[in-house]
């Protein structure tokens, strides 16, 4: 489905709708004119209104043309379905997106509005190639996107598509999966990129957080098999200033998308022309006993194929032995020896674990693991360090500050160095 040829337009000086012959094709609407229901367009992508279940419900959406299965790549009214055949998509005059129920009831709305009005300028909705909805304020002498819907994904990352945080603005893609096949409404989970210095993956489901990847190491972000290279597609990450994001690329003609399902789990699927079918590229994320964040509290270790699946790290014992004892490892480790803060505290070499959570964290990519080792030593709050990219035998400094808390085992190439008191140091530990 191709939204390039699709282009909704309106001008502050000059309206006109072209209708085909055949069907109801719009390619501009005013005030007075709307992308009603059974209205469509498009080569790659189409967008119109669509019934995924129940035939109640109707909601304005985006799928692949091409494929016959009707696939959903993004919903613009998740949480407010419309139940008859009178919805409209409308662009007011001021910039803002609207879809409306009824003919009068504003259902959802994009909130946006274009900077300046003129005669020169017009808005202008184009639904691209990549399958991204756009919203352009165009004059003779600039463009600018004014709303675009790869700002908002549902389920689905689409090539191109940034999943991150725009850090000047606070604007956050996150990810949602639909609650069930036939029902894109919101589930419970969540899914987002934390910027607290370093990025990390986070899956929030009612009141309890998840943690379902690492922080990123340079090559990919811990327990997410998508990496580079490949050579099916690109991944891309990036961290300056302005935002932090990733978003995969392809290399190939194949279609591929990244789909969080209704059960959270997340795959990467590509398009198959032999069987009309998609098919399961590489599982992003599977969840386990290990998923739940904070499982084994401060300086805990949680194991896959442990059970009980808690242990507290080499130089820590059981905070509450008592719930230890029953499989409850959720208050936590403390240290055996107290640290003396720089007097003889010294670091344990620990390999084969996820890194802990980051939220309290620093990081500087230009300085190495020895400097590391010496600004943590000098900091009486400081509690672990790492390089930050173990890309060519290591680079970049993280540091952690306070308690260590969310450590998996995991069979990755990296290192963490935990401070302990000098008595509890000795050799190297795995898990």
């Amino acid at each position: 489905m191709d939204f390039h040829c699709m282009i909704i337009q309106v001008s502050f000086s000059l309206l006109f709708l072209l209708v085909s012959s055949t069907s109801a094709t719009l390619d501009s609407i005013s005030s007075n004119h709307a992308l009603t229901d059974g209205d469509t367009n498009g080569k790659m992508y189409e967008l119109g209104f669509f019934t995924p279940g129940k035939p109640e419900n109707r909601y304005l959406g985006i799928w692949y043309k091409k494929i016959s299965m009707g696939t959903v790549v993004w919903v613009a009214n998740r949480e407010t379905p419309i139940t008859d055949t009178s919805g409209k998509l409308k662009l007011s005059i001021d910039g803002n997106l609207q879809i409306l129920s009824g003919g009068s009831t504003v259902i959802w709305s994009s909130n946006s509005i274009v900077s300046t009005r003129s005669n020169d300028t017009m808005t202008v909705l184009q639904l691209l190639d990549t399958g991204n909805l756009v919203l352009w304020e165009r004059s003779s002498r600039k463009q600018r996107v004014v709303w675009q819907s790869f700002d908002y994904p549902g389920n689905t990352i689409l090539p191109g598509m940034k999943f991150g945080k725009n850090l000047v603005t606070g604007r956050e893609s996150s990810l949602i999966p639909w609650k069930s096949a036939d029902d894109p409404s919101p589930s419970l989970y969540y899914h987002w990129l934390d910027t607290n210095g370093y990025p990390q993956i986070f899956v929030r489901h009612g009141s309890v957080l998840t943690r379902k990847y690492g922080p990123r190491n340079g090559l990919k972000f811990q327990g997410l098999p998508l990496a580079n290279p490949n050579p099916m597609y690109f991944l891309e990450f990036v961290y300056d200033e302005e935002e932090v994001y990733y978003r995969f690329e392809l290399k190939t003609s194949v279609l591929q998308r990244i789909l969080v399902r209704p059960d959270d789990t997340t795959v990467l699927l590509h398009w198959i022309d032999q069987i009309q079918d998609w098919a399961v590229y590489g599982f992003a994320a599977e969840r386990n006993q290990c998923g739940r964040y904070g499982l084994c509290g401060s300086y805990g270790i949680c194991s896959i194929n442990r059970y009980p699946s808690c242990k507290c790290m080499a130089g820590f014992r059981p905070r509450i032995p008592d719930e230890w004892d029953k499989a409850n490892g959720s208050s936590g480790c403390v240290r055996k020896r107290a640290l003396e803060c720089g007097n003889g505290d010294g670091f344990r070499k620990i390999s084969g674990v996820m890194f802990p959570d980051t939220r309290r964290s620093w990081y500087n990519h230009s300085m190495t693991l020895k400097e590391s080792e010496m600004v943590c030593r000098r900091n009486c709050d400081c509690t672990a360090y790492a390089n930050s990219d173990i890309r060519k035998g290591g680079r970049g400094c993280l540091l952690w500050y306070g308690e260590l808390i969310d450590i998996t085992g995991y069979n990755e190439k990296q290192v963490l160095y935990i401070k302990l008191a000098a008595s509890e140091l000795a050799g190297t530990h795995s898990f």
